[in-house]
């Protein structure tokens, strides 16, 4: 009855805004070309449009406390890190500071929206937009994962169109994607054993992604009539 309940908070409070964060995390996906530049101020910007994810992230975390302090402190410390990396964009430090403090923040996001979408007892429009969200926010958890793995150890991706280069976290956004849908275009490759196994993990999920939901949503949809 307890998590009836809660659920029941968690949808009122939620009503009506995932569709803004799913504009926002549309967005976030597919700005950062503004950022290829190297603009400082292009970069912060790009950050601050990640961080005001946790507007509609406290809404969907409901009545828990802690989770909503949470997700505003990996906020605050995703947006910290990111300006210090847009400061410093030339420091491999700098980048690896970005990439820890960015990865909790979309990681906790996500499990939040997951939370929401199988917690819900009906399939709403709210729902859908959150599966949505979740399925493009997991895409962009691997991002950094896959930048801080290229930080660590150098090479662990190769980009044909520049095979000397190191790999920037804006082409792997892209790859990400590529990745998670198994496009696979084959222009970034991994490289190292880490890297193959990572992106295996990322294209299993993203097919488990779509399964599981699908049946989920599926099944609510059967219940409704009964819990009518």
């Amino acid at each position: 009855m307890q998590r009836r309940a809660n659920s029941s908070i968690t949808a009122k409070a939620a009503q009506g805004r995932v569709g803004y964060l799913l504009i926002l995390v549309a967005i976030a996906q597919l700005a950062y070309p503004i950022t290829a530049g190297g603009d400082t101020w292009a970069i912060i910007l790009y950050q601050a449009i990640y961080a005001s994810l946790v507007v509609v992230g406290v809404l969907l975390a409901g009545e828990s406390t802690a989770l909503r302090t949470a997700l505003i402190i990996l906020a605050v410390a995703s947006l910290t890190g990111g300006s210090i990396y847009a400061f410093n964009s030339q420091a491999r430090w700098a980048l690896f500071l970005g990439y820890v403090c960015v990865i909790p923040f979309k990681a906790l996001l996500l499990e939040i929206l997951l939370r929401f979408i199988f917690t819900a007892r009906i399939v709403t429009r709210d729902v859908l937009f959150a599966a949505v969200a979740a399925y493009l926010l997991l895409g962009g958890v691997f991002v950094p994962v896959y930048g801080l793995l290229e930080t660590l150890i150098p090479g662990s991706f190769v980009d044909d169109a520049a095979p000397e280069a190191p790999v920037y976290w804006q082409q792997f956004v892209y790859y990400s994607y590529a990745t998670l849908t198994t496009l696979g275009y084959g222009d970034i490759t991994p490289q190292g054993m880490w890297a193959r196994s990572l992106a295996s993990l990322q294209a299993v999920l993203g097919v488990m992604y779509v399964t599981v939901v699908m049946a989920r949503l599926v099944g609510m949809y059967a219940k409704e009539p009964q819990e009518r």
